[in-house]
């Protein structure tokens, strides 16, 4: 038998001295660019009630937590994101406090990850979170500073990519989609699946304009130039004014010289439901998964009782 006190878990790491002061090094160097947004540092405790991460709204699937219970029997869980914590916390701590709320933190999340086929399960990251703001100019600021802090690092080719996922949440309210035929074509359009997408289309009530928009939305991803592609004269209210939201978050973002590292995607889907606007994800060369993820998340202050506008970016 093995001597399990030799060993680390599964997903876990030690980090070495040479490993430990590079990783300290990014972290402040990233800290200093959210500082100098105006960012301020918060903590949240690494585990809370397991009622905080579920429910309506909730980011994580209850398999993706590391539960266990307290000496009432409570469920506890170990926290698998920082940006819900945050959230609680300002709505319960900071709910008198001036908007738009500005906070960085750093630290580890716990959850089962699989990432290149690497399971892991604890992660290191540093974000932000701004609340108390419904403008694309929050949304543009948050991907500005994730921007920032790329190119701080020394990481000079990269890419961030926009969705809207109130673009799609729109075209399955014109479509009257139920939440499992939703779910189905959510997850055929982020994995770019064509034949899976035409099978499911097929048979809806809804005009052939739409359905071919349906067809091409893995494909629509580029410049601003797809927006005009994506705007066809059936679409309804809350897709159109999710077009409009995603070109002023475009355009401010080149206005601040960031052209090159940006591109939109409206096939772009995350699996967290609690996102309900813009949504990025950052990638450079070599690394087959997203160094940064965020998005806009307006209804998950209001799960702990203080609705308010909010977007935010975390650093892997």
């Amino acid at each position: 038998m093995s001597d399990w006190k030799l060993h680390t878990p599964t997903g876990v790491n030690d980090i070495l001295p040479e490993e430990c002061s590079e990783k300290k090094e990014i972290e402040a160097t990233i800290w200093a660019v959210m500082s100098a947004a105006g960012y301020k540092e918060v903590e949240t405790p690494a585990f809370e009630y397991y009622d905080c991460y579920v429910g309506e709204g909730g980011q994580i699937s209850q398999e993706a937590m590391f539960k266990f219970f307290d000496e009432q029997g409570r469920i506890l869980a170990l926290r698998p994101d920082f940006t819900t914590s945050i959230a609680r916390m300002a709505a319960t701590k900071a709910a008198d406090k001036k908007t738009p709320l500005r906070y960085m933190y750093t630290g580890n999340v716990y959850r089962h990850e699989q990432t290149e086929g690497v399971r892991q399960r604890e992660i290191s990251q540093t974000g932000i979170e701004l609340i108390g703001s419904y403008s694309y100019l929050a949304d543009a600021e948050v991907i500005s500073c994730a921007i920032e802090a790329l190119l701080a690092v020394g990481i000079e080719e990269f890419s961030i990519e926009i969705g809207q996922v109130a673009f799609f949440n729109g075209i399955v309210e014109q479509a009257g989609l139920d939440e499992a035929m939703t779910e189905k074509l959510r997850e055929r359009i982020d994995s770019k699946d064509s034949v899976g997408i035409k099978l499911l289309v097929k048979d809806l009530n809804i005009e052939e304009n739409m359905k071919q928009l349906i067809i091409d939305l893995p494909y629509l991803f580029g410049d601003a130039s797809i927006l005009e592609r994506a705007n066809v004269k059936e679409l309804n209210y809350t897709s159109k004014t999710a077009l409009d939201n995603l070109k002023n978050i475009y355009d401010t973002l080149c206005s601040y010289g960031f052209e090159k590292y940006i591109s939109l995607d409206l096939g772009m889907l995350q699996s967290i439901d609690y996102y309900t606007g813009s949504i990025f994800k950052g990638y450079t060369h070599g690394i087959g998964f997203p160094v940064c993820a965020g998005g806009r998340y307006d209804n998950l202050m209001g799960k702990f009782g203080a609705p308010k506008g909010a977007v935010g970016v975390a650093m892997g």
